[in-house]
């Protein structure tokens, strides 16, 4: 007899070997049970019924927005927290703009944009943001219209706001 047949089982590398895998995979579900316990699901609405009667109030402030004829430009500075946007008539109040991320809720920015002269509005984001998918709202201060749209960040390319149809 061979004295490697003699050897105990916790001594074999192929036994640690065939044991390694699925340890791992209890781990790996280990861990992911404790994300998911630990994350909240940003997005499903814990108020879904209240969001479903808002969309008629948002429907109203996209038809605004379409009678008067408001269209707007928006530019991101270098340092992707300087917020610039450019109107196509002359307003004097202020300006609200919210960036909604479509995945991650704890990122949303809003932010207020104060005018510089009659048609150009700035304003400075509390975090930069990346350059990723943002879904943008422009609306005025007392919320009688709105500009809504999907925004792939990209330096130095403005986005265009147009009326929804």
């Amino acid at each position: 007899m061979d004295s490697k047949d003699n050897k105990p089982w916790y001594k074999h590398g192929f036994v640690w070997l065939i044991i390694f895998f699925p340890a791992l995979a209890i781990i790996a579900g280990i861990h992911m049970g404790y994300l998911a316990y630990t994350n909240k699901d940003g997005l499903v609405s814990d108020s879904y019924y209240k969001d479903g009667q808002r969309i008629n109030e948002r429907l109203a402030l996209d038809t605004k927005a379409q009678s008067i004829g408001i269209e707007a430009q928006l530019f991101l500075g270098d340092d992707q927290q300087s917020i610039r946007v450019i109107l196509n008539q002359d307003l004097a109040e202020r300006l609200n703009l919210k960036l909604s991320h479509p995945t991650r809720v704890g990122i949303d920015q809003t932010v207020e944009l104060k005018p510089q002269g009659s048609k150009m509005f700035v304003g400075k984001l509390a975090n930069p943001i990346a350059l990723e998918r943002w879904q943008v709202e422009l609306v005025d201060q007392k919320s009688t219209w709105r500009l809504v749209k999907e925004w792939q960040v990209l330096l130095g390319e403005p986005v265009q706001l147009s009326p929804l149809k």
